[in-house]
This record gives structure tokens, C-alpha cells and sequence, in this order.
């Protein structure tokens, strides 16, 4: 049976990830904790496009929350699983679907 995804905050669907993801120990607690401040982030910034409250675009928090979830190995190689495929028949970059998914149009 293929997974359902809820349309969940980026805060909540970590969480939901934490209590999913194998292996995960005390050791970890450092990277989780500040995974959560960065998920939290995302979800602050996200409804303006990616600008902070200095008007500026926040182009990092995203890049290194994916790192903070590669290193708790949470993250699936792409060549290693079945590839995302757009209709066109391209590879989907994940991080730019994410971005236009949450910028603001018009």
C-alpha cells in the first residue's frame, strides 16, 4: 500500500517523521533539536515567500534543514529510489518544487 501524505506544516510532518524514522538515538538530540527551530522557520516564512522579517530572502534555512535531515538520515537518494519524473520526463528538483510551491503568485 502506497504511503499517504497529509498536508501537514513542515514543523508537524517532522515530527511525524521523527516517530517514523529507524535508528534515531540520544546522540541525535543536538541535530533534532535544531531541526525543529529550522522547520519552525520554514513554516514562519513560508507564506511570504521565503522573506524574513527584514524584508530580505531567507535562501538557507530550507538548504540546511535537507542537510540536518541528510545527516539523521531522513532523506532518500533520488537514483536510489524510483526517480520523481515531471510529466515532461525530467528529473523534479525537489527544493525548487518545494520554492514554487510555496511562493507567492501575483
Amino acid at each position: 500500500m502506497a504511503a499517504r501524505f497529509e498536508l501537514l506544516s513542515v514543523a508537524d510532518a517532522f515530527e511525524r517523521s521523527l516517530r517514523n524514522a529507524p535508528g534515531l538515538s540520544a546522540k541525535d538530540s543536538a541535530l533534532v533539536a535544531a531541526s525543529r527551530v529550522l522547520a519552525k522557520r520554514i513554516d514562519l516564512i513560508a507564506d511570504d515567500g521565503f522573506i524574513d522579517q527584514n524584508g530580505k530572502l531567507d535562501n538557507v534555512t530550507v538548504p540546511t534543514f535537507l542537510k540536518y535531515l541528510q545527516a539523521l538520515g531522513m532523506t532518500v537518494d533520488v537514483g536510489q529510489k524510483s526517480s520523481a519524473k515531471s510529466k515532461s520526463g525530467h528529473q523534479i528538483d525537489m527544493l525548487s518544487a518545494f520554492r514554487e510551491k510555496h511562493s507567492k503568485t501575483g
